[in-house]
């Protein structure tokens, strides 16, 4: 299987699919239907730490926009008590 960073989310749930569609078929030989178990496993864990990923990225990105909408009141507070317009 090709390394995490060169697939996305969507071609590896793709992958696990399909593995789940044929161990459903149940037609497979026991040595086929364990490998693609495992495989599925592996893509299930490959899967939760992209989603993981991308949770953290998020929460990031939410702590930096909070932290401007706080410089940005902290701002219209220091004009507001001067008594000046804010230029926007």
């Amino acid at each position: 299987m090709p390394s995490e960073a060169s697939e996305s989310f969507e071609a590896l749930y793709a992958q696990l699919e399909e593995h789940a569609r044929r161990l459903e078929q149940g037609n497979l030989p026991l040595e086929e239907s364990l490998k693609l178990y495992e495989e599925g496993a592996a893509l299930v864990d490959r899967l939760r730490a992209l989603l993981e990923g991308a949770e953290l990225k998020l929460q990031q990105i939410q702590q930096r926009l909070e932290a401007d909408e706080s410089t940005l009141m902290e701002i219209e507070e220091q004009y507001d008590a001067d008594g000046d317009e804010l230029p926007f």
